[in-house]
């Protein structure tokens, strides 16, 4: 298990715990992006390629999104700093069956969020303690969206629409394995991250900051 899952649990039986929390969630953040990061830089290819051959075995179509796809096509690996690993799916390839197909392969289902009248979802899933996680996208005509449900300082969810243009998919190579990745990467990048994604920034936080989205007012369903 997760070694901050175990500690989540721990905690949740201190008493005042909602008063201490200022002062232990800025060190807690800061130790577990390291830990993510560490496992990232040493497993991330193998647990990516593996998440990529659960879906092909179970017959759903993905691609690489978010800090995934702007690691491998800016620098042709995995972002150094980054802390899981992204892949995009069509919502209406959604079924139980995908959280099966994980658990079969050996990965730890961990959370899944949906908005309130099913319009939007998301799922992670954990291998060597990588998280992987799935973005349900909804196309029309050439545009793309999907929902990210992000945390407020609170631990309250919110819910961030992101948009982009979809002129179809092409492949590329990485780690000697083909990937699925928008066919005009750029223009797909450009759309969250802006004019210069070409430049890393280590503090970009996508639910907060993405260039193209908007805040949704509907309530989160935890999965």
């Amino acid at each position: 298990m997760d070694p901050f899952e175990k500690l989540k649990k721990i905690t949740n039986i201190i008493p005042f715990k909602g008063l201490i929390r200022p002062l232990y969630l800025p060190l807690l953040k800061k130790v577990k992006h390291n830990y993510y990061t560490n496992n990232l830089n040493k497993s991330g290819a193998e647990v990516l390629i593996r998440a990529s051959k659960v879906l092909d075995k179970a017959g759903v179509f993905h691609w690489l999104e978010f800090g995934t796809l702007l690691g491998i096509v800016r620098d042709g690996k995995l972002i150094k700093h980054d802390i899981d690993i992204d892949l995009g799916v069509f919502i209406e390839d959604f079924s139980d069956d995908i959280i099966s197909s994980f658990e079969e392969a050996g990965f730890t289902y961990k959370h899944g969020f949906m908005i309130e009248d099913g319009s939007g979802r998301e799922q992670t899933f954990s291998f060597h303690n990588i998280n992987v996680d799935l973005f349900y996208f909804h196309k029309e005509s050439n545009n793309l969206h999907c929902h990210i449900f992000g945390m407020n300082k609170d631990t309250t969810r919110f819910i961030r629409q992101i948009n982009t243009i979809s002129s179809g998919f092409k492949q590329i190579e990485f780690e000697q394995t083909l990937f699925n990745i928008p066919k005009d990467e750029k223009r797909r990048l450009i759309d969250t991250y802006g004019e210069d994604y070409t430049t890393p920034i280590k503090d970009w936080h996508t639910p907060t900051a993405a260039l193209n989205s908007e805040l949704i007012n509907k309530q989160v369903v935890y999965l």
